[in-house]
């Protein structure tokens, strides 16, 4: 008795759709798709990473604002201090009421501006040669007391301190404002002074801040010296 196998020819199992892998097609839509998440998710820590600086310069101000007031009304007779731009908020330096590691206080975390002399020193050190104070140690521009005195009671409502944005330098989504109440308002000047603005286009790039001091475009902000 013979036996007969069955014999089955080889041929090639076709597979569906899915097991087959991706088609170069679909690998440069999902590649195209990614680099779309990613450029927006950079975008949007961007801008919470501009948002916390605002915030920490809103703090900053406000515990400055909070030390004149101490100063103003408890070791000054109720005056303001005398003296002019950066000079009227180290003041609080020279009494020993910001110094050390709280000099911080002084500094924008959007600045790369440093108050102390190296290695070696203390925070701060840069603050204690009233003579050569620059503005190059501190983020914000203050009062120019000589020049814009604070009289009256309406003090609330006097500016005595703000970012010192004039080239950038501290952040473009806002610009901190201290008032003579201890009370800090981040103002959006390019969309709230629009209207002000119009005639200076040297302002529309995006990069360029609204300067400080008598030649302001804002008058909220003549009343301030940066140097």
């Amino acid at each position: 008795m013979t036996t007969h196998r069955a014999v089955f020819a080889s041929t090639p199992v076709s597979r569906t759709r899915g097991e087959s892998g991706f088609s170069l097609v679909e690998i440069l839509v999902v590649i195209t798709i990614i680099g779309l998440l990613m450029t927006f998710g950079f975008s949007a820590m961007q801008g919470a990473r501009e948002a916390s600086k605002v915030t920490k310069c809103k703090k900053n101000l406000s515990e400055i604002g909070q030390a004149l007031l101490i100063y103003k009304d408890q070791r000054n007779k109720g005056r303001w201090p005398r003296e002019v731009g950066i000079r009227f908020l180290l003041t609080l330096h020279r009494h020993d009421q910001i110094t050390g590691r709280s000099s911080e206080l002084f500094l924008c975390p959007g600045t790369q501006d440093l108050n102390d002399l190296g290695p070696g020193t203390d925070m701060g050190s840069a603050y204690d040669d009233w003579e050569a104070i620059t503005s190059d140690t501190i983020s914000y521009a203050g009062r120019d007391a000589v020049a814009f005195p604070i009289r009256g009671a309406n003090d609330a409502e006097q500016v005595l301190a703000a970012d010192d944005n004039e080239f950038g330098s501290n952040h473009l989504n806002g610009l901190n404002v201290l008032y003579g109440d201890g009370g800090v308002q981040m103002i959006d000047v390019k969309i709230e002074y629009a209207d002000v603005l119009a005639d200076y286009p040297e302002f529309d790039d995006p990069s360029v801040g609204i300067p400080v001091g008598t030649d302001s475009p804002i008058e909220l902000l003549q009343v301030l010296r940066v140097d």
